[in-house]
């Protein structure tokens, strides 16, 4: 039996189709292992969001040749659609599948010899046409499920290569994704993650009638002990109907993740988002009424061109004035082939860096704050892993992680937990007794 290691980057999709292709793969006879082992195959799902995100890649499967010079290389995703000519130059390198390829993979490992240059094959943007999902997936280690909905994307954020990546938005059929729902629910999961690029504009193209309100109402009204997630919404996608579903049941996690980019208007116009400074907080400020206990969180892109010390003082205040729980922050990266990367007064790394701290410095108040206003209620936790052989950890509802003193035993299973004393990135609980 040849076997197949599997190394994921980037967002909770790639997981999601990750997980597709270890269950395409099991099913055809192959064994999965560790990246650590010596495998027959390497398959790297790839991302390229970042220049960081390409550098993790390439680190990767130089050690995937250090472990075993002569396994067939594949690699796969994102960074292999944009790509291919960086990648190409890499010794060892055998198929280099991008995103529309990703579930043809059984297709070439109809042998394990190596080749003396890359097969590629890519689609570009308009190539994209279908929805391709091939089943609900396994997750080896995981105690969340990724469903993936959604793909693709026709925003076009000025610095983001995601739309040529990964083209025009499709949505997955509704019958579908609830079958596969169904599977997760019946293997055990307790915790659906629903996944995409642009989850919002669930069948916006399709007719349907089936919007992403529709759909959760759909996935929430199974049988079983399960709950959903939601993995990220746009500002503009975020509507009364979905939040008003989310208030009406404890089967959809009051958590949302709602992508900022930049606390400047002006910035916001050089990177073509789609709102406002007002409208951004209008939203944030609508979430908390239908759910005053949620987990609010956002993503900020630091050091985009042009941005001067006065663009970051809005950022920072903006930012600081938001009642959000916690910040993801990312230093601008120049993507080939953007609009943002011919746009003059580059941001240096230095000040990328200490503006990076800055703001991370004010998610970690916020984070805290948010902990502390939380301690001694109770919230269902999942139990996801073991911190140490004393304690484990697991997610609220709304996002917050909380470490007991428990047997592995608790691990994908839920308990009620009194939210004790908060700490930086973790508050300290007890299971409650049954």
């Amino acid at each position: 039996m040849n076997k197949v290691a599997i190394t994921t980057f980037g967002c909770k999709l790639n997981q999601a189709e990750s997980a597709q292709l270890v269950e395409l793969l099991i099913n055809q006879g192959y064994e999965i292992v560790e990246f650590e082992e010596k495998a027959d195959c390497y398959i790297f799902n790839s991302c390229t969001v970042t220049a960081n995100a390409d550098s993790r890649c390439r680190q990767a499967i130089r050690k995937a040749k250090r472990l075993s010079p002569e396994a067939l290389i594949i690699i796969t995703g994102c960074y292999a659609e944009v790509s291919p000519d960086e990648l190409e130059k890499i010794s060892g390198v055998d198929y280099i599948l991008g995103s529309d390829y990703k579930f043809k993979i059984i297709e070439y490992l109809t042998d394990f010899q190596k080749k003396q240059k890359p097969i590629i094959h890519t689609c570009g943007y308009t190539g994209h046409n279908m929805f391709q999902s091939i089943g609900a997936g396994i997750f080896l280690e995981n105690t969340r499920a990724f469903l993936k909905i959604q793909d693709g994307c026709n925003a076009f954020c000025s610095y983001c290569i995601v739309p040529y990546a990964r083209g025009e938005i499709r949505s997955g059929k509704p019958d579908e994704i609830l079958l596969q729902a169904k599977k997760l629910i019946q293997r055990g999961f307790h915790e659906i993650v629903l996944t995409g690029v642009h989850i919002g504009l669930f069948g916006r193209e399709q007719s349907s009638n089936t919007n992403l309100a529709g759909l959760l109402k759909m996935i929430s009204e199974l049988e079983g002990d399960f709950r959903i997630r939601l993995s990220s919404l746009e500002p503009n996608e975020v509507t009364d109907e979905i939040l008003e579903l989310m208030a009406s049941t404890s089967k959809i996690c009051p958590h949302l993740h709602i992508p900022l980019q930049s606390g400047d208007d002006e910035i916001l116009r050089l990177m073509n988002r789609k709102y406002n400074l007002l409208e951004f907080a209008t939203v944030i400020q609508k979430i908390i009424k239908y759910l005053p206990a949620v987990g609010l969180g956002t993503d900020v892109i630091v050091g985009f061109p042009g941005e001067t010390e006065e663009h970051f003082n809005n950022i920072r205040q903006f930012i600081a004035s938001l009642p959000l729980n916690y910040l993801h922050v990312f230093a601008y990266s120049v993507r080939k082939g953007t609009k943002a990367a011919k746009f003059p007064n580059r941001v240096s790394k230095e000040i990328q860096r200490d503006r990076s701290r800055i703001l991370r410095k004010i998610g970690q108040v916020k984070k805290m704050q948010f902990y502390r206003q939380n301690e001694s209620k109770i919230y269902p936790v999942l139990f996801e892993q073991e911190e140490s052989p004393a304690l484990i950890s697991g997610l609220t509802p709304n996002y917050i992680r909380v470490r007991v003193k428990a047997h592995p035993e608790v691990i994908n299973e839920i308990h009620s937990v009194r939210l004790i004393k908060a700490d930086q990135n973790f508050v300290l609980g007890e299971i409650m007794p049954t």
